[in-house]
């Protein structure tokens, strides 16, 4: 696809091609034989994506935290699967692609990563699974072109061109696809600070592309049980509808640990995850390009804790959003979630009991027409919430906006 790299280097766009392995004929092999080899030719292909998208990303200062995937035909199917695995991967082009059928659920469940389609309608098999990708995604940019009599992979490209020479370069469209694509999910990496009483604490910031104006804040607590990863999904949602966000492992979990593990700390220190929150507030805010006055914070379980005892008295942060398990723990806590000085979505499971009778209280005791309330059947606790309704995190996105522009 000589066009079309040369198109998306024009754009500005860094570019690595990689050799893959040859599978080999299994046509000649014993029958007990050939699914062996498929499968050894297909791990060989896997195996070499992996080492190449380590290696790029490496290479990149910036941007290195955000690539597409461009595959043809059958390669299609090793790229998807093995791209699951790379966060780094933000959107994907597939040309005449074909995909097993594990490829292509993993690509539906891959909702915050659209996949732009190419493949002609003569290539039945091809447009198949090209067509059944396009309908299971539900990224409002996954988008499916299909073509006649322009052949398959790279054929496409150059085919266009024969045919339509005074209009538009498919190539051209392509790039400009794959860098509103991979501009709109902000510039991330990993970063670093101290709380007040000396935890170090590492976390994800991911930063809005355009500066025009400085961006709303987001920051994201995890629960007890889990690290910054649960929210690697939300957190490029957000970024995408425009957020600063700060993604952190609060003390004693994930690469936060410099002062001990969670589970060998005292309630008390426990406990503290609030100066962390606080923390995180004043590093987000710190950045230039971060609207200090307009912050929203997400909380699951004890991070939800962390998340209001690390906000009262904040003018800063206009919105929290709390995940199950959370229930104040005194009338401090009470009388600011019920004050109407911060808008707040409660998200709980019928399975408890306690915890949402409490919320409902809650928000029944506020006149803040922004506060929401959202149940659900069963006893699903925090981020399993996601598993259970892939409309949550957008819903979250959505409501965060709001509340944070009032």
């Amino acid at each position: 696809m000589d066009r079309l790299t040369l198109e998306l280097q024009s754009a500005g766009l860094a570019i690595s091609r990689i050799q893959l392995p040859m599978r080999g004929s299994a046509h000649n092999r014993p029958r007990s034989n050939k699914k062996s080899a498929v499968k050894a030719g297909r791990r060989a292909i896997e195996r070499s994506l992996e080492s190449a998208v380590k290696r790029f990303s490496a290479q990149l200062d910036d941007g290195g935290d955000r690539l597409a995937v461009l595959a043809e035909d059958s390669v299609a199917d090793a790229a998807v699967l093995c791209a699951r695995a790379h966060r780094q991967v933000r959107a994907f082009v597939l040309v005449s692609g074909r995909l097993s059928r594990r490829a292509k659920e993993i690509l539906a469940e891959w909702v915050d990563d659209p996949v732009l389609c190419l493949v002609s309608s003569e290539d039945k098999v091809s447009l198949r699974d090209m067509t059944d990708v396009y309908f299971a995604s539900t990224h409002a940019d996954t988008d499916i072109r299909v073509f006649e009599g322009l052949g398959r992979g790279a054929e496409i490209i150059d085919g266009w061109a024969d045919q339509f020479p005074d209009r538009q370069a498919l190539e051209h469209s392509v790039a400009g696809w794959v860098r509103r694509q991979l501009t709109s999910v902000g510039r991330g990496r990993e970063v670093s600070f101290m709380s007040e009483d000396g935890w170090k604490i590492f976390g994800n910031l991911l930063l809005p592309d355009s500066t025009e104006k400085p961006a709303p804040g987001a920051v994201l607590l995890h629960s007890g049980r889990s690290d910054r990863y649960v929210f690697s999904g939300l957190e490029r949602l957000l970024a995408r509808a425009g957020f600063a966000v700060l993604n952190i492992d609060w003390r004693g979990r994930g690469k936060s640990i410099n002062k001990g593990k969670y589970f060998d700390l005292s309630k008390e220190e426990r406990a503290n995850g609030k100066l962390d929150a606080k923390a995180a507030i004043d590093y987000l805010t710190s950045q230039s390009s971060v609207d200090r006055e307009r912050v929203g914070v997400v909380g699951i379980v004890h991070g939800a804790e962390h998340a209001v005892r690390g906000s009262i008295g904040d003018p800063r942060v206009r919105a929290l959003a709390l995940l199950t398990g959370y229930v104040p723990a005194d009338e401090q806590e009470r009388s600011y979630l019920t004050s109407g000085k911060v808008h707040t979505m409660y998200v709980t499971c019928t399975g408890h009991g306690f915890v949402t009778k409490t919320m409902r209280e809650l928000y029944d005791a506020t006149s803040d027409k922004l506060t929401r309330f959202a149940v659900y059947e069963g006893g699903a606790i925090g981020y399993q919430l996601f598993e259970l309704d892939d409309k949550l995190e957008p819903a979250i996105v959505e409501w965060l906006k709001e509340g944070v522009s009032h």
